[in-house]
């Protein structure tokens, strides 16, 4: 069933730094999937500028950076990530057989790894840096830093779909 924006969870009027930055993350997740229902994959891909940013790549895109961040350097997992040294943009890369639902399927998985991931951890906590630079950052600015993140790419993610086919919305 796809997200609508009269379905998407409501982040707390009030609550501990943590809860309410992972509430909104999790509500501006399930706003970038609204973005993406109900078009075709053709839609999907379609790209109105340059670079080639759609709506499945920004949607691919989210997928791994939230495994980056949130998964991995915050919950210490190895996992495994669709860009390397030999191939930084592979993240924005949509390969044959990558479909919307598919895609979806993943971002809903790695939405519960990062539950998984934030249980018990504090906002000031400094996990071990997993590229060995130590850049010593917080839990509390990972989850500020995603939500940056995810809430710039539901503005790209807007335009898209107002292009595409006129439907806007928050």
């Amino acid at each position: 069933m796809p997200i609508g924006e009269d379905i998407r969870f409501e982040p707390p009027h009030s609550a501990a730094a943590l809860e309410m930055t992972a509430a909104f993350h999790r509500f501006l997740r399930e706003t970038l999937l609204w973005k993406c229902s109900g078009l075709t994959e053709e839609q999907l891909r379609w790209s109105p500028v340059p670079s080639g940013t759609s709506l499945l790549k920004l949607l691919k895109h989210s997928i791994h950076v939230e495994r980056w961040w949130v998964t991995r350097y915050i919950g210490g997992q190895d996992v495994a990530l669709a860009w390397s040294t030999d191939d930084p943009d592979g993240d924005w890369r949509i390969e044959p057989g990558e479909t919307f639902d598919i895609l979806r399927k993943h971002y809903v998985d790695e939405g519960e790894r990062s539950r998984a991931a934030l249980a018990g951890v504090e906002w000031d906590h400094v996990p071990a840096d997993p590229t060995g630079r130590d850049r010593k950052l917080s839990v509390g600015w990972v989850m500020t830093h995603m939500v940056e993140e995810v809430a710039r790419h539901c503005g790209h993610a807007d335009l898209i779909r107002e292009l595409l086919d006129g439907e806007t919305g928050e």
